[in-house]
Formats: structure tokens, C-alpha cells, sequence
């Protein structure tokens, strides 16, 4: 096995020990990123594996600086998922000395997936059951990053939007959200629709697919 430094002046491999991925979701968007410094004659790849009970792994794939991890995206389930990388560094001369930072980023942001099944777009009532106070955010980031938003939201308050009718209610007495909406109600194309959420809380869909 190759050591850091004999990586910096020869043909050398790396592998992390493997790490528990830190979410648990029905999929997430993911990134990767590094720094790295590879004069001309050298070569760096870096690559990853996943196994979903430590055991069986994925055969290896390369990944992109700054890209998405290989198998790891908004259809990937993540439940104690393992993640392995390593590092493949090559030179034709052990005069080049290419460079790379050990200290690898990754990004992790779950997700909710709306397949619309439809022939039409459509237009659910949700639920949304507050976990704290604050605010709350669904980022439509397959479509124009489309924000339907509520600010101000308070731990335990359930709200509810009727997309179709653009009807909202609340669980607190003599209170109107409508003043803390950004009034973008849900109109979800027809297809897959993959949600960013921000804010914690609670979420019930109910929903009819429009057939033409």
C-alpha cells in the first residue's frame, strides 16, 4: 500500500477506510470535491464504490471534481449506506511531482422525489407538520429551482395548501398564512419533480394524476 508521501513522487494507489454515509433518505443529491495540482505527464483519479451492508461493493467508477458521486443520486436509497474511495495517481517520470489534498469534500442534501404519472401537470394538497419554528422550503431543483416557501412557521403548527383551490390553513386559531407564503403554489409537470427541503417537518401529500 502506498504511503502520502510516496504518492507525491511516484505511481501510487490510496484507499479511504470506508465511511457510513451520515444521511437516511429515500435518495439525495450528492457532490464531490478535492484539491489537486497535476503538472503535465501525470495523471489523478480519483474513484468510489458503495455497498449497502458493508459487505458487497459496487465495482469501482471515477469520479468528477466538483460532480456527483457515482450511484449516488435523487433515486439512490441511503440506510446505512457505505461509501469507499480511493486515489490512483500515475506519472512517466519520477521527477514530476503532481499534488493531492487528502482532504476530500462530500455533500450530502436529501431529497423528496413526485414522479406526476400523469398527462398533466398536477396540483396535490400537502401537509406540512412543523418540527421547530421557522421556515419552510420545497426547491423544485428539476424545474427552474421553483420555491414554494412559508416563513415564520411555529414547532408544532400543521399547515395546510390546497394547490388546485390556492387554499391555506393552519392549525393555530386566528391566524392567515397567507401573508408568510410566497403565493407559488405546487403546479408539478408531468414526469419526475425532486425536491431540496429546507426547515424540518412533516410532510403528508394527497393527489390525483390528470388524464387527458
Amino acid at each position: 500500500m502506498a504511503t502520502w508521501n510516496s504518492l507525491t513522487n511516484k505511481n501510487g494507489i490510496y484507499t479511504y477506510p470506508p465511511v457510513t454515509i451520515p444521511v437516511v433518505t429515500d435518495g439525495a443529491l450528492s457532490k464531490i470535491s478535492w484539491n489537486q495540482i497535476m503538472p503535465e505527464g501525470s495523471t489523478i483519479v480519483v474513484q468510489s464504490r458503495k455497498s449497502d451492508d458493508g459487505y458487497n461493493w459496487s465495482e469501482w467508477r471515477n469520479c468528477v471534481n466538483g460532480g456527483e458521486i457515482p450511484e449516488i443520486n435523487e433515486d439512490t436509497p441511503l440506510y446505512n449506506t457505505k461509501l469507499s474511495i480511493r486515489v490512483i495517481i500515475q506519472t512517466t517520470d519520477y521527477s514530476i511531482r503532481p499534488f493531492f489534498d487528502p482532504n476530500i469534500t462530500l455533500h450530502f442534501q436529501p431529497v423528496l422525489v413526485f414522479l406526476n404519472k400523469g398527462d398533466l401537470p398536477c396540483q396535490p394538497e400537502i401537509w406540512i407538520a412543523k418540527v421547530g419554528s421557522g421556515d419552510f422550503t420545497m426547491t423544485n431543483t428539476s424545474h427552474n429551482n421553483e420555491q414554494f416557501k412559508f416563513t415564520g412557521l411555529v414547532d408544532g403548527e400543521t399547515v395546510y395548501v390546497n394547490n388546485e383551490r390556492q387554499d391555506i390553513e393552519t392549525t393555530l386559531a386566528v391566524t392567515y398564512r397567507y401573508k408568510d407564503f410566497n403565493d407559488n403554489y405546487l403546479d408539478l409537470p408531468v414526469g419526475k419533480n425532486v425536491f431540496k427541503i429546507d426547515g424540518y417537518a412533516d410532510i403528508k401529500f394527497r393527489y390525483q394524476f390528470k388524464r387527458i
